[in-house]
């Protein structure tokens, strides 16, 4: 395990305290609005991450703190989102024409009958590329990514997720924590679909499940901050004690 990473502690810190608890169903009712309200809530569930963050940067005991002071955690979750979205571009540049193409099949199927099948294998060919370009490149975002945000959030500036040396010398120097945190958050995605799949196939969960989601998505959303936080965290002490 790398450095001192603490699992259990990070799966299990949003229901140890009663306060904990309490601001956990808070948060799973804010996260319940973003199906009304769009993306504002999102952003507030974020900016309340941060604070999660911020928590383990300091080395303080790790739990879930109280909602207040709307107006910071609407700001740091714009630093959150924003970042997240410029990093992202590349990624939806490279699947913009996989969506395109999904929109315009059936009409290339249409006009393509009376030609050959391998004009009707075309489009379907240029998914398949686009997808084997956009993976690899996705794969290495979701691995870096974490190291960005925390940076911002560390120095409270969303400049400082374009100051490349700086963030990359921390995700350096601890990339097994890293690699590890982005595991934890692929595996607690897992999980959700999975739950998810089985409350819709359920008579008695789906139901629930507007209830059930957002309690989950919060709860993904705590442990996989926590997580990168504590990688950032590692990686800073690592590259503060090398010679």
């Amino acid at each position: 395990m790398p450095g001192s990473f603490n699992i259990e502690q990070i799966l299990t810190f949003p229901f140890k305290e009663t306060e904990s608890r309490k601001n956990f169903l808070i948060g799973s009712l804010v996260y319940l609005v973003s199906f009304i309200i769009p993306i504002v809530p999102l952003i507030l569930v974020m900016g309340y991450a941060a604070r999660v963050m911020r928590l383990v940067f300091n080395g303080e005991t790790l739990s879930l703190p109280a909602w207040d002071d709307w107006e910071s955690m609407l700001r740091d979750g714009l630093l959150l989102f924003g970042i997240r979205l410029v990093f992202m571009i590349p990624v939806f540049v490279l699947m913009a024409p996989i969506f395109i193409l999904v929109m315009g099949v059936p009409f290339w199927i249409e006009s393509s009958r009376m030609a050959s099948e391998e004009a009707i294998l075309i489009p379907f060919l240029i998914m398949g590329a686009t997808i084997l370009i956009a993976f690899p490149i996705s794969l290495a975002l979701g691995i870096l990514l974490p190291a960005v945000e925390c940076h911002v959030i560390q120095n409270n500036d969303f400049s400082a997720g374009f100051r490349f040396r700086e963030w990359w010398a921390i995700f350096r120097a601890n990339l097994g924590g890293f690699v590890l945190a982005y595991l934890i958050a692929m595996v607690m995605g897992f999980v959700l679909t999975f739950i998810v799949q089985i409350a819709m196939i359920t008579i008695v969960l789906i139901c629930l499940l507007p209830l059930l989601l957002p309690a989950i998505s919060m709860y993904v959303t705590f442990v996989m901050y926590a997580a990168y936080a504590q990688a950032y965290k590692e990686g800073r002490e690592r590259l503060v004690s090398q010679p």
